[in-house]
């Protein structure tokens, strides 16, 4: 799995997690290497990729958005092209001229159609019509989707039934006649006025198709057998084409790693974006579970999230060949359980030896410790690099749902692909760098496939020479990295010994990799190293120097591309702001653990400050006057914090909240008057449709504060006359009245709006006493930076086979037979315990963050278990910036 012999211990990457600078025993490596091969969740993504070769050999292989960012991450694209792919392109941008961009030189035209998705087949049905009508010369045309069969036809808005897989087949291939028939008619009707078209690449339809996504339908409007054409008579035409032949397949091992222990899914696949709770009295987001009250739910409607995350992880844990005993805390966490539960069978059960204890844990439990600013490293670089934009298919899906369903028709993710900004680091001010001939190769290269914008005689070297020195375009938009999974230096995969250092643990870990690679390729910096934390000038020099040569870039760009994200998110602009966030999280726990009147006194000043930091800096029109301050969201996140901490250590006083009603007076009046200095909040939910009227007296009010500072600098004595006095007085009284009503009616609306948000807050502060896990075990709750967070808490007690109130065991089909039938005789069977387990794989449903899988593997080491395997799973990565979203955005229910 390391890419090493097993001799050389100190190159392994679990020794450097657990136990740094440790010095283990040949024998205790040798056993925790096993065991993490055992658990190689990035390994088995690939298996299941060669083992579909038959497939892929000779194929155009479309990948969608979700299918993308998965296989960026883990690797996947050098296996495509080991395997014959022909060229491996985006589904939802499909173009005919994919076929001829041919990885391994095969000059054949193309038979085989390759479709992999992370949705459900009818979200992808448009997608994959449009592919197959750009290239119609082929045959063959197999379709992966990562939803299984049976989740098809479970899930609530497919129109598939329960043999979807097939009734999909016969659904494609009838819309693809149909729109092939279509394009026949229109061709033919232009024949006798475009010869030329007929003439060129007629037998792949190159020029026949070119369909936009309104021309395509979706499975919904097309699978009811209806023309979808009009019922006008079509002409009656020959075609000699070969008949298509269409396969639908499962595929479920796409998921997103960051290391053979820890994944979470797609930001654009179908699971990560169905809604894991649906709008009622304990329902905080449509991304997060419900309050886990332990009553049960009012209907028995699953939600949809449930049900395509059980599936999920049932045909993972049957890919690695391993048979599941089910531990879940929540009640979302249970539903998931129990459909896991239905779904095992005998066969199930006796096949499989190897077990592994499945904890699945809803995020409601725990929403403080993602929305606070943790010491890690990888949660820094997540915050402050930007993400990949997402795909124009997930508005468009949406909005076709929208209309079919009420309420929230999904949840927008934020990428898991950031985009390193390698380009603004090798700039053309270094002369070694620009007379690499990097810029040159690399503009040589895209501007050679780029067919359509560039004329012949563009493609001259000393053309591109001249286009490669302009600064809009290199190298910033040339050259932009993601993370890869499975880069490594001798052996040790750089994100997986990432994720679980501390800041400065992990910039002094990443310098010395710089270090090492730079010995290797004999290169020197004229740098003064200094030991212990890098400084940015050590960081940017060494990146530079690897990068001189397009050779040594190429080589060690998974080096290269690890440090200048580090670089970035120890910049001081981004570092300024995420120590201010640390400082603010610490004084507020500070003032829980005093009262509540400190509490409110420096949330209300948070808030304060924060208006008056925005305010003043749009007055001088100097953003860097902000620098390393909050904005008001920044102090929104805060106060969602402290109504957290005040709900788990104050009692509820007045009006339903944590706090007084004097102290909450104040602080709505804080929230007020921010919003009317800073109306630039449109994403904040609470404020939806309130943002124009906002700008609108904002704008007013600058101009008569502009008027009145010229009217003062004007000499009074030149109006004398009292006739001048009295012109329009009139007019102007009947402006102001109007002027008056009109804001007295949006502080109304806007205290109204208030109002709500602090309802809200209300219920966040009910987060311990409404969730009976929490109520039952207050050991297991507590802010961050006096315990650790409840992931570590449930570890700690779980090794160490300590009880955990709220937690159930879901009994396999053994099990039952044993309590129902056997144990009359006195032959039943204990529950088995989750710390008994050889591999545990903790799922927590809602999303995960760099602080927990750094506190999940402390846990495991402390407990002196080195001889269990953990998998740490989740729907999303979450940030701190994904946290407001989903606590204050629009898939919030506030």
């Amino acid at each position: 799995m390391f890419g090493k012999k097993r001799g050389e211990k100190e190159e392994h990457p679990f020794e450097q997690r657990f136990v740094p600078d440790s010095d283990l025993s040949d024998g205790f490596s040798l056993l925790v290497e096993d065991l993490m091969a055992f658990v190689d969740v990035t390994k088995s993504c690939l298996d299941s990729i060669r083992q579909i070769s038959e497939h892929i050999e000779g194929a155009i292989v479309y990948l969608d958005a979700g299918c993308t960012e998965s296989f960026q991450l883990m690797g996947a694209f050098p296996i495509f092209l080991d395997l014959g792919a022909r060229v491996v392109s985006s589904l939802e941008n499909t173009c005919s001229l994919d076929a001829v961009a041919d990885w391994n030189g095969n000059f054949d035209p193309a038979k085989k159609i390759v479709i992999m998705t992370s949705r459900l087949l009818s979200d992808a049905h448009r997608y994959i019509l449009r592919s197959l009508s750009m290239h119609q010369g082929v045959h063959f045309c197999s379709i992966f989707t990562s939803i299984s069969e049976v989740a098809h036809s479970a899930y609530p808005d497919s129109p598939l039934g329960p043999d979807a897989f097939h009734e999909y087949e016969s659904l494609l291939l009838q819309d693809y006649e149909e729109l092939t028939e279509n394009s026949d008619l229109k061709s033919g009707q232009s024949v006798h006025n475009n010869m030329k078209g007929n003439l060129t690449f007629e037998d792949e339809g190159w020029s026949r198709h070119t369909s936009t996504e309104e021309d395509i339908p979706s499975l919904e409007t097309s699978s009811t057998g209806k023309n979808l054409y009009g019922n006008s008579p079509r002409q009656k035409m020959v075609d000699l084409r070969p008949k298509l032949i269409v396969s639908v397949h499962h595929f479920p091992m796409i998921l997103c790693p960051f290391s053979p222990g820890v994944f979470v899914l797609p930001s654009e696949g179908s699971i990560a974006e169905a809604c894991l709770s649906a709008e009622h009295e304990d329902s905080i987001s449509a991304g997060l579970p419900s309050l886990s009250t332990g009553l049960p739910s009012d209907g028995d409607e699953v939600p949809p999230a449930a049900t395509l995350t059980a599936h999920f992880l049932y045909h993972l844990v049957a890919k690695m060949d391993l048979k599941m005993e089910i531990f879940s805390l929540g009640d979302l966490s249970k539903t998931i359980g129990k459909i896991l539960t239905d779904m095992s069978s005998l066969y199930d059960v006796g096949r499989r030896k190897r077990t592994v204890g499945l904890l699945l844990i809803d995020r409601t439990l725990d929403l403080l410790t993602p929305c606070c600013h943790g010491d890690s490293l990888i949660d820094r670089i997540f915050s402050a690099l930007p993400r990949k934009e997402r795909t124009s298919s997930s508005t468009s899906i949406k909005s076709s749902q929208a209309q079919l369903k009420p309420g929230p028709s999904g949840l927008e993710r934020a990428s898991l692909e950031v985009q390193i900004p390698i380009g603004e680091i090798l700039t053309k001010e270094d002369p070694e760098i620009d007379d690499s001939g990097l810029s040159n190769s690399i503009e040589a290269f895209l501007s050679g496939w780029d067919s359509f914008n560039s004329a012949p005689e563009m493609v001259d070297l000393i053309n591109l020479s001249k286009k490669a020195s302009d600064e809009t375009i290199f190298p910033s938009e040339l050259l932009q990295g993601s993370f890869v999974s499975t880069e490594s230096f001798r052996g040790t995969p750089y994100l997986e010994a990432i994720l679980d250092r501390r800041t400065k643990d992990g910039a002094i870990l990443v310098k010395k990799w710089l270090q090492e690679t730079l010995r290797r390729e004999n290169l020197t910096v004229n740098v003064k190293s200094r030991p212990g934390f890098p400084s940015k000038l050590e960081l940017k020099t060494m990146i530079k120097a690897l990068a001189k040569k397009p050779l040594s870039l190429i080589k060690n760009r998974g080096i290269i591309q690890l440090a200048t994200a580090a670089l970035f998110a120890l910049d001081e602009t981004c570092s300024a702001r995420w120590d201010a966030f640390i400082s603010a999280e610490k004084i507020l726990s500070v003032n829980a653990g005093d009262t509540s009147q400190s509490l409110a006194a420096q949330i209300s000043d948070l808030i304060n400050k924060s208006a008056f930091a925005e305010s003043d800096g749009k007055k001088s029109g100097k953003k860097e006057q902000s620098q390393g301050l909050l904005s008001f969201q920044d102090a929104l996140l805060l106060t969602i914090t402290g109504y957290i901490l005040a709900g788990e250590n104050f009692p509820t006083s007045g009006s339903g909240g944590p706090f007084s009603w004097q102290e909450e007076h104040f602080l709505k009046e804080a929230i007020l008057d921010a919003i009317l200095e800073n109306p630039a909040v449109a994403r904040l939910k609470f404020l939806h449709g309130l943002t124009p009227d906002l700008e609108a007296k904002l704008n007013k009010t600058k101009s008569d504060t502009t008027k009145e500072t010229s009217i003062d600098q004007l000499d009074i004595d030149d109006f004398d006359d009292d006739q001048w006095g009295k012109w329009g007085d009139e007019d102007e009284e009947n402006d102001d009245k109007e002027q008056e009503y009109d804001d007295m009616q949006l502080k109304l609306e806007l205290r109204d709006r208030v109002d709500n948000l602090f309802k809200y807050l209300h219920k966040l502060s009910t987060l311990k006493s409404k969730n009976m896990p929490l109520r039952e075990e207050s050991n297991l709750t507590g802010d961050p930076y006096t315990n650790k967070g409840l992931l570590h808490k449930l570890l700690t007690k779980i090794l160490g086979k300590f009880d955990v109130p709220g937690l159930e065991y879901h009994s396999s089909t053994v099990g039952r037979l044993f309590k129902s039938g056997f144990g009359r005789f006195g032959l039943g069977q204990a529950n088995p315990s989750l710390a008994d387990q050889n591999v545990i794989l903790v799922f927590v449903v809602g999303g995960i963050n760099g602080v927990e899988v750094q506190e999940a593997h402390e846990a495991l080491s402390e407990s002196g278990r080195p001889d269990i395997g953990l998998i740490l799973g989740g729907t999303t990565f979450l940030t701190p910036g994904d946290m407001l979203d989903l606590l204050l955005g629009q898939s919030s229910y506030i």
